[in-house]
């Protein structure tokens, strides 16, 4: 069952509007000198889904997609055995279920870690304002392509990767970039989500997750202290993301 319904206003801070994925259809649309605020018609700001809820499950008929304004939240598949796996992570100023613009139910389920807002589109009216204003459809698809560019990288950072050292570097590689504009220097990283759930993602045991962490602070890579990581080398981390 979707929470939608039991959203409500946050007024805790948001991520900045110039860092959202969604802006290209959430700002007044210019037509000459005049702007028509449209977006009214299809946009609900700053909805807040508490801890572990659920925003909408898979297989379910597709109505919204979402912007994430403050949080973070994970996406994951369940098997035919209750299985639960975790495929991505969703930040502030990125899409959730971009893919409904051509699809008839969600793909995954999308789940709260700790108290977040999104910003919220309805599909159907999104797609109605795009028939009536040619430059709406165009920022449909700046919105999508930006999108795109952000799914390819959390791909790109997973994939063909030879070691387990080299996945995790990856990993930690991939989230400092999408959450830099959010933290407080590019060598911070403050991960949400616990190591239980990372590990599900990468595919590796807790224990194997743990160990690797070890090794990297030994090696004077990084240092974590709950879940803040600092970066102390960078260059060599990407070293062993791409080996």
């Amino acid at each position: 069952m979707t929470i939608c319904s039991k959203v409500r206003q946050e007024k805790s801070k948001y991520v900045d509007c110039d860092y959202c994925a969604m802006q290209p259809v959430c700002l007044p649309l210019k037509t000459g000198k005049t702007e028509i605020a449209i977006m009214n018609s299809y946009l609900s700001k700053h909805n807040t889904i508490k801890a572990s809820n659920t925003l909408f499950e898979e297989n379910e008929p597709v109505s919204t997609i979402y912007s994430v304004c403050s949080g973070c939240f994970k996406l994951t598949t369940i098997s035919p055995e209750g299985k639960e796996s975790v495929i991505g992570f969703r930040f502030p100023g990125e899409i959730i279920a971009e893919d409904v613009i051509h699809a008839s139910h969600y793909r995954y389920n999308a789940v709260a870690i700790g108290n977040s807002s999104v910003c919220i589109i309805d599909v159907t009216e999104l797609k109605e304002c795009g028939k009536l204003i040619p430059e709406l459809l165009l920022n449909i698809i700046a919105l999508l392509s930006k999108q795109n560019s952000t799914l390819r990288e959390e791909f790109t950072s997973v994939v063909a990767k030879k070691t387990a050292e080299s996945l995790l570097a990856a990993f930690i590689i991939n989230m400092l970039q999408r959450n830099s504009p959010h933290q407080e220097t590019i060598t911070k990283l403050h991960l949400p989500v616990g190591r239980d759930v990372i590990a599900n993602h990468l595919g590796f045991r807790r224990e194997t997750l743990s160990r690797i962490l070890s090794k990297f602070q030994q090696q004077g890579l990084l240092s974590i202290k709950a879940k803040d990581i600092d970066i102390f080398d960078l260059v060599a981390l990407k070293k062993i993301a791409n080996s």
